[in-house]
Protein backbone atom coordinates (compact mmCIF):
# COMPACT_ATOMS: atom_id res chain seq x y z
CA UNK A 1 0.00 0.00 0.00
CA UNK A 2 1.16 3.47 -1.04
CA UNK A 3 2.53 5.47 2.44
CA UNK A 4 -0.07 7.17 4.10
CA UNK A 5 -0.99 10.81 4.41
CA UNK A 6 -2.02 11.75 7.50
CA UNK A 7 -5.28 12.60 6.34
CA UNK A 8 -5.52 9.08 5.11
CA UNK A 9 -3.96 7.48 7.93
CA UNK A 10 -7.05 9.62 10.32
CA UNK A 11 -9.78 8.01 7.93
CA UNK A 12 -8.43 4.34 7.99
CA UNK A 13 -8.01 4.82 11.55
CA UNK A 14 -11.51 5.63 12.00
CA UNK A 15 -12.54 3.26 9.44
CA UNK A 16 -10.99 0.73 11.55
CA UNK A 17 -12.31 1.69 14.88
CA UNK A 18 -15.66 0.48 12.89
CA UNK A 19 -14.97 -2.50 11.90
CA UNK A 20 -13.49 -3.15 15.12
CA UNK A 21 -16.47 -2.58 17.17
CA UNK A 22 -18.00 -5.25 14.67
CA UNK A 23 -15.29 -7.81 15.76
CA UNK A 24 -15.66 -7.36 19.33
CA UNK A 25 -19.11 -8.98 18.98
CA UNK A 26 -17.64 -11.21 16.44
CA UNK A 27 -15.31 -14.15 17.99
CA UNK A 28 -13.89 -16.09 15.54
CA UNK A 29 -13.02 -12.83 13.04
CA UNK A 30 -9.18 -10.87 12.56
CA UNK A 31 -9.31 -7.80 12.17
CA UNK A 32 -5.88 -6.24 11.26
CA UNK A 33 -4.15 -2.94 9.55
CA UNK A 34 -0.96 -2.89 7.32
CA UNK A 35 -0.59 -6.82 7.10
CA UNK A 36 0.36 -8.09 4.06
CA UNK A 37 -1.47 -11.12 2.44
CA UNK A 38 -0.34 -13.45 0.09
CA UNK A 39 -3.02 -13.65 -2.26
CA UNK A 40 -1.87 -16.42 -4.53
CA UNK A 41 1.75 -17.02 -6.20
CA UNK A 42 2.18 -14.24 -7.77
CA UNK A 43 0.46 -11.60 -5.47
CA UNK A 44 1.45 -9.92 -2.60
CA UNK A 45 -0.33 -6.99 -1.29
CA UNK A 46 -0.68 -4.87 2.12
CA UNK A 47 -4.05 -3.26 2.01
CA UNK A 48 -4.97 -0.63 4.79
CA UNK A 49 -7.57 -3.04 6.55
CA UNK A 50 -8.33 -6.83 6.71
CA UNK A 51 -11.13 -9.08 8.32
CA UNK A 52 -10.90 -12.34 8.21
CA UNK A 53 -12.71 -15.35 9.92
CA UNK A 54 -10.54 -17.62 11.61
CA UNK A 55 -13.16 -20.13 11.96
CA UNK A 56 -15.44 -22.27 10.43
CA UNK A 57 -16.33 -22.94 6.60
CA UNK A 58 -16.41 -19.37 5.74
CA UNK A 59 -12.82 -19.01 6.64
CA UNK A 60 -10.62 -18.47 3.21
CA UNK A 61 -7.43 -17.54 4.40
CA UNK A 62 -4.87 -18.57 7.01
CA UNK A 63 -2.61 -16.90 9.44
CA UNK A 64 0.60 -16.84 8.86
CA UNK A 65 3.88 -15.15 10.54
CA UNK A 66 4.40 -11.98 8.20
CA UNK A 67 0.23 -11.63 7.70
CA UNK A 68 -2.42 -14.06 5.54
CA UNK A 69 -2.06 -16.33 3.07
CA UNK A 70 -5.08 -16.56 0.32
CA UNK A 71 -8.16 -14.32 0.21
CA UNK A 72 -9.38 -12.54 3.11
CA UNK A 73 -13.66 -12.33 3.31
CA UNK A 74 -13.32 -8.47 4.02
CA UNK A 75 -10.87 -5.66 2.53
CA UNK A 76 -10.99 -1.80 3.04
CA UNK A 77 -8.23 0.27 2.02
CA UNK A 78 -8.25 4.08 1.78
CA UNK A 79 -7.11 6.79 -0.91
CA UNK A 80 -7.03 10.08 -2.49
CA UNK A 81 -9.19 10.79 -5.38
CA UNK A 82 -5.84 11.02 -7.69
CA UNK A 83 -5.62 7.46 -6.73
CA UNK A 84 -8.22 5.81 -8.89
CA UNK A 85 -5.21 3.52 -11.06
CA UNK A 86 -4.19 2.59 -7.35
CA UNK A 87 -7.74 1.57 -6.62
CA UNK A 88 -7.97 -0.21 -10.31
CA UNK A 89 -5.44 -2.30 -9.65
CA UNK A 90 -5.56 -3.36 -6.77
CA UNK A 91 -9.56 -4.07 -7.08
CA UNK A 92 -8.59 -6.18 -10.06
CA UNK A 93 -6.12 -8.42 -7.81
CA UNK A 94 -8.87 -8.64 -5.02
CA UNK A 95 -12.07 -9.49 -7.63
CA UNK A 96 -9.44 -11.99 -9.33
CA UNK A 97 -8.56 -14.26 -5.82
CA UNK A 98 -11.96 -14.12 -4.75
CA UNK A 99 -12.07 -11.53 -1.55
CA UNK A 100 -15.44 -11.73 -0.78
CA UNK A 101 -15.93 -8.11 -0.41
CA UNK A 102 -13.71 -5.32 -1.29
CA UNK A 103 -13.93 -1.83 -0.13
CA UNK A 104 -12.13 1.60 -1.06
CA UNK A 105 -13.17 4.93 0.65
CA UNK A 106 -11.93 7.74 -0.75
CA UNK A 107 -11.10 11.08 1.11
CA UNK A 108 -12.81 14.23 0.45
CA UNK A 109 -15.64 16.22 1.67
CA UNK A 110 -18.72 13.92 1.74
CA UNK A 111 -16.45 10.90 1.65
CA UNK A 112 -16.91 8.48 -1.42
CA UNK A 113 -16.27 4.81 -1.48
CA UNK A 114 -16.59 1.64 -3.62
CA UNK A 115 -18.56 -1.46 -2.10
CA UNK A 116 -17.11 -4.13 -3.96
CA UNK A 117 -18.93 -7.72 -3.38
CA UNK A 118 -17.81 -10.93 -5.13
CA UNK A 119 -20.97 -13.06 -6.98
CA UNK A 120 -18.62 -15.75 -7.96
CA UNK A 121 -17.26 -14.94 -11.40
CA UNK A 122 -16.48 -10.90 -10.85
CA UNK A 123 -17.06 -8.12 -8.46
CA UNK A 124 -19.94 -5.95 -8.32
CA UNK A 125 -20.98 -3.05 -6.68
CA UNK A 126 -23.17 -3.07 -3.59
CA UNK A 127 -26.09 -1.26 -3.19
CA UNK A 128 -27.38 0.12 -0.16
CA UNK A 129 -30.90 -0.96 1.14
CA UNK A 130 -34.26 0.64 1.38
CA UNK A 131 -32.69 2.81 4.38
CA UNK A 132 -29.69 3.93 2.88
CA UNK A 133 -27.64 0.96 4.62
CA UNK A 134 -24.92 -0.88 3.09
CA UNK A 135 -25.19 -4.44 4.93
CA UNK A 136 -21.90 -6.55 4.19
CA UNK A 137 -22.57 -10.22 3.17
CA UNK A 138 -18.46 -11.19 4.11
CA UNK A 139 -19.52 -9.94 7.64
CA UNK A 140 -23.04 -10.29 8.25
CA UNK A 141 -24.23 -7.45 10.82
CA UNK A 142 -21.75 -4.97 9.89
CA UNK A 143 -23.92 -2.60 8.52
CA UNK A 144 -22.70 1.18 7.65
CA UNK A 145 -25.78 4.01 6.63
CA UNK A 146 -24.46 5.34 3.80
CA UNK A 147 -24.74 9.00 4.35
CA UNK A 148 -23.11 8.47 8.11
CA UNK A 149 -20.04 7.31 5.84
CA UNK A 150 -20.25 10.44 3.61
CA UNK A 151 -20.75 12.70 6.11
CA UNK A 152 -17.91 10.74 9.08
CA UNK A 153 -20.81 10.25 11.10
CA UNK A 154 -18.82 7.55 13.23
CA UNK A 155 -21.59 7.69 16.06
CA UNK A 156 -24.05 6.66 13.72
CA UNK A 157 -22.19 3.64 12.14
CA UNK A 158 -21.19 2.47 15.65
CA UNK A 159 -24.77 2.13 16.74
CA UNK A 160 -26.04 0.69 13.48
CA UNK A 161 -23.02 -1.53 13.67
CA UNK A 162 -24.52 -2.89 17.27
CA UNK A 163 -27.65 -3.05 16.12
CA UNK A 164 -26.70 -5.25 13.21
CA UNK A 165 -24.97 -7.95 14.49
CA UNK A 166 -28.24 -8.57 16.98
CA UNK A 167 -30.21 -9.35 13.57
CA UNK A 168 -30.39 -12.75 12.41
CA UNK A 169 -27.86 -12.81 9.78
CA UNK A 170 -24.79 -12.41 12.33
CA UNK A 171 -26.82 -14.77 14.28
CA UNK A 172 -26.17 -17.54 11.42
CA UNK A 173 -22.91 -16.08 10.59
CA UNK A 174 -21.81 -17.22 14.10
CA UNK A 175 -23.10 -20.60 13.79
CA UNK A 176 -20.88 -21.41 11.10
CA UNK A 177 -17.71 -20.32 13.50
CA UNK A 178 -18.74 -22.06 16.73
CA UNK A 179 -19.81 -25.22 15.13
CA UNK A 180 -16.33 -26.88 14.04
CA UNK A 181 -18.46 -28.63 10.71
CA UNK A 182 -20.06 -25.47 10.16
CA UNK A 183 -24.07 -24.84 10.98
CA UNK A 184 -25.67 -28.15 12.45
CA UNK A 185 -27.59 -30.08 10.15
CA UNK A 186 -30.78 -29.21 9.04
CA UNK A 187 -30.49 -25.85 9.81
CA UNK A 188 -30.98 -24.15 6.70
CA UNK A 189 -28.84 -23.46 3.77
CA UNK A 190 -25.45 -21.44 4.19
CA UNK A 191 -24.85 -18.57 2.71
CA UNK A 192 -27.04 -16.32 3.60
CA UNK A 193 -28.23 -13.07 3.12
CA UNK A 194 -26.00 -10.61 4.29
CA UNK A 195 -27.37 -9.00 7.13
Amino acid sequence: MPELTTAKSVLLTDLALCVNHYRLFTPGIYVCLHVPVQLDHRSRIVPGLVAMVNHGRLKQCEPVDNGFEGPPNFVLDVFDSEEMAEYESRRGEFERAGVTEYVAVFDGDPLTFHWNRHDGQAFVEAAPDHRGILKSLALPGLWFPVQSLAGRNWWSILSTIEYGVSRKGHHEFMETIWHKAGRPPGDGAIPFEEG
